[in-house]
């Protein structure tokens, strides 16, 4: 997996954005999810009145949706030409499996979701209809991720990548039997995290910590489920670096091009990544959980 290149130029696939929102809005303690197991993506385009958008995430946060684990919102600042600037955001949804999500959009938007949505279409209106679907792997325990202090805001890292294969000539071509590739990569997570781990033993030891301790991280793992609209389907995973800010975004990663090499080259045997990174700027958003 290609985790080096250049992180300034442009990439072909805009994928996350962001909800820019006021954290004093909202005060309350979230209740806390369940991991994971599925996410989807909606492309949003923002409205006129997109000044309310505060009222409009508070009262989002305030609505009971079953299984529903938490959202983010994505916005990008740097990796992706088209998407700089655009009039466009991204809801994410994560839920606790397929089925609670199958269910939610079959059985169609509760009175207080129309309500809801038709209250704000003029802040934002999202392609429901278009959602991205994923299974999505968050193997990192809560305990090992650092302090995130109640943080909802957050820099994400994205990763557009690649079951491949690499020839003895160095000829680099697509892996016939993604599941292999995806048994691979699963079969790595344990390594990486243990790499993560000793990394913030000793990160007094790096020049870039002023503190001797390195922040908050964590990662996800997205794969298709089912077919997505091109061109998301260029890919075959898209593994997702989560930190608190850019700076410690940065950080980690050019350590991880001195110190991550052995690493690299596993992650090379069966994947390779776009060069040129996607940074975005994510925002968590909580419902009202419900465990019907």
């Amino acid at each position: 997996m290609k985790f080096v290149g250049n992180i300034l130029g442009a990439v072909i696939v805009g994928l996350f954005f962001y909800l820019s929102v006021d954290l004093d809005s909202k005060n309350t303690t979230p209740v806390k999810p369940k991991t994971p197991t599925y996410s989807q993506f909606m492309t949003c385009d923002i409205g006129e009145n997109w000044s309310n958008v505060n009222v409009m995430m508070d009262e989002w946060n305030n609505m009971a949706v079953d299984g529903m684990s938490f959202a983010l919102g994505h916005r990008i600042y740097e990796g992706s030409a088209e998407a700089v600037g655009s009039n466009q955001v991204s809801w994410q949804l994560f839920w606790d499996t397929k089925q609670k999500a199958d269910k939610f959009w079959k059985s169609g938007p509760s009175d207080d979701f129309k309500a809801w949505a038709d209250k704000h279409r003029s802040v934002m209106s999202c392609d429901g209809e278009g959602r991205r679907n994923y299974a999505v792997d968050l193997p990192r325990p809560q305990n090992k991720q650092g302090e995130w202090d109640g943080d909802t805001e957050l820099v994400s890292v994205i990763y557009q990548c690649k079951y491949t294969v690499t020839a003895e000539d160095g000829t680099v071509t697509p892996m016939e039997d993604k599941e292999g590739g995806k048994s691979a990569l699963k079969a790595m997570y344990s390594e990486f995290m243990d790499y993560v781990d000793e990394q913030d033993k000793n990160a007094s030891w790096h020049i870039w910590s002023k503190s001797g301790k390195r922040g908050p991280y964590n990662f996800g793992v997205y794969t298709h489920s089912g077919e997505n609209p091109d061109p998301y389907m260029d890919y075959d995973f898209y593994w997702m670096n989560y930190y608190e800010n850019d700076e410690e975004a940065r950080a980690r990663l050019n350590a991880w091009v001195e110190t991550g090499g052995d690493l690299q080259e596993k992650f090379d045997e069966f994947s390779t990544c776009e060069q040129n990174l996607i940074y975005s700027n994510s925002y968590v958003l909580y419902p009202d959980l419900v465990n019907e």
